[in-house]
């Protein structure tokens, strides 16, 4: 076996030319195909993410009924001190209580459909970091009275800016008409077009004020310290009110879900495509290589090297060409994607049909270490699928026809 070995390795090297050329697809390959794995991962972690942390957070809980039609007699009954007995629960990093209605938002010139958020500002910002988002204004300083932070979006289609007053329009606990008046405190803009073109946000005392109530919420919100531990911490609230619905963001987003999955999907048709490519280039190389040493092949064949043998042999030959590829095309996809995990990719140019899809203008590439594993076991795997058919080809040879070959 030694000298199977050493023969191998002999013949990889005799033929620079060729093997350099097997050994940079080789490399550019697994580079290729990590680097794209990056970029994949860091679309969909970007969307995700954005999603849980600017709208849905990781779970939401709710009566039974409210998401149905979002009638605002579905509460949560004495809702601040279930937020507040949740919040003292180990894993929950923050707790939002919110009050929810759907109404009618009006300036002097126009008036639109709106989702009515009542929030505690201190506590939402825990939650959904809105405050980061503000692009004008502020974000509830207490300056003024019945402050309303909108989204940018929906701020330009009424044609109002920072002072400017609107009226919200909505139905109070006993399904009378009402309205209130609010001033413009701030503009915000997210990676979310529902939040930026139909939403507004108030203080959950002043909503509640106009709806007639004064302990109860329609939503609580919260974020958990580690994302793994949802399904956990969410059978543990279900446990504690078993009258009311706790959700995970996969439940209430089940949109989040399907993109994952059908991420998933074209990540393996990516790396199938790749590693094709690599098989045919590897079986191409070979079987050059094989036609080529057509006679030294007969020539050991005659002098008693069994076929078993010469099949090894192609294929260790195979084997040591992706050994010196593999890794390198891993480091480089590794320190390709550490660059720029840190530094991120400016896709600023493309921010507006970004921000349509709801992706982030920075895009941070990431691979997990697993990938890395794959990557370099996929690379053997198709070395010496690569080099089964020259392999076969050269064991097939007459050694008697093979030495008069020239």
């Amino acid at each position: 076996m030694k000298m199977l070995l050493t023969i191998a390795w002999r013949n990889v090297w005799r033929s620079r030319g060729r093997s350099l050329v097997v050994i940079g697809s080789i490399v550019v390959g697994i580079w290729a195909l990590i680097a794209m794995l990056g970029f994949m991962n860091g679309f969909t972690i970007s969307y995700v993410n954005g999603a849980i942390r600017y709208e849905i957070s990781h779970i939401q809980i709710h009566h039974p009924k409210f998401q149905d039609d979002y009638d605002i007699h579905y509460f949560i009954p004495d809702g601040f001190e279930v937020a507040e007995k949740i919040s003292d629960k180990p894993g929950i990093k923050a707790v939002s209580p919110r009050s929810v209605v759907d109404g009618m938002i009006s300036s002097p010139r126009k008036a639109s459909g709106v989702r009515i958020m009542g929030i505690i500002p201190d506590a939402e910002k825990r939650v959904t970091r809105h405050d980061s988002l503000i692009v004008e204004g502020d974000y509830f300083t207490g300056d003024l009275r019945n402050p309303v932070v909108l989204g940018k979006e929906l701020a330009e289609e009424l044609k109002v800016g920072l002072g400017d007053k609107v009226v919200l329009t909505f139905q109070d606990m006993d399904r009378n008409l009402v309205a209130g008046a609010f001033r413009v405190e701030g503009l915000l803009e997210t990676t979310s077009p529902a939040i930026n073109k139909a939403r507004s946000y108030v203080q959950i005392e002043d909503l509640n004020r106009i709806l007639g109530t004064s302990d109860d919420i329609h939503e609580i919100a919260l974020l958990a310290d580690n994302p793994d531990q949802v399904p956990a911490l969410r059978s543990e609230l279900e446990s504690m009110l078993p009258e009311m619905d706790a959700e995970s963001w996969q439940t209430i987003a089940p949109e989040l879900e399907l993109f994952l999955s059908m991420t998933d999907s074209m990540l393996w048709v990516l790396i199938g495509i790749i590693m094709i490519a690599l098989v045919f280039g590897i079986i191409n190389t070979m079987l050059m290589a094989v036609l080529e040493r057509f006679r030294e092949l007969g020539m050991l064949m005659a002098i008693g090297m069994n076929r078993m043998r010469i099949f090894l042999m192609i294929v260790i030959e195979t084997l040591f060409l992706s050994l010196v590829g593999g890794p390198l095309g891993v480091l480089a996809g590794l320190l390709t994607i550490h660059w720029l995990g840190i530094h991120g990719i400016d896709l600023s140019a493309y921010s507006e049909g970004l921000k349509e899809f709801g992706y982030s203008n920075i895009l941070y590439p990431f691979v997990e270490n697993k990938t890395y594993v794959i990557a370099a076991v996929g690379v053997v795997i198709t070395a010496i699928l690569g080099a089964l058919y020259p392999a076969f080809k050269a064991i097939r040879l007459n050694p008697t026809e093979a030495l008069h070959t020239v």
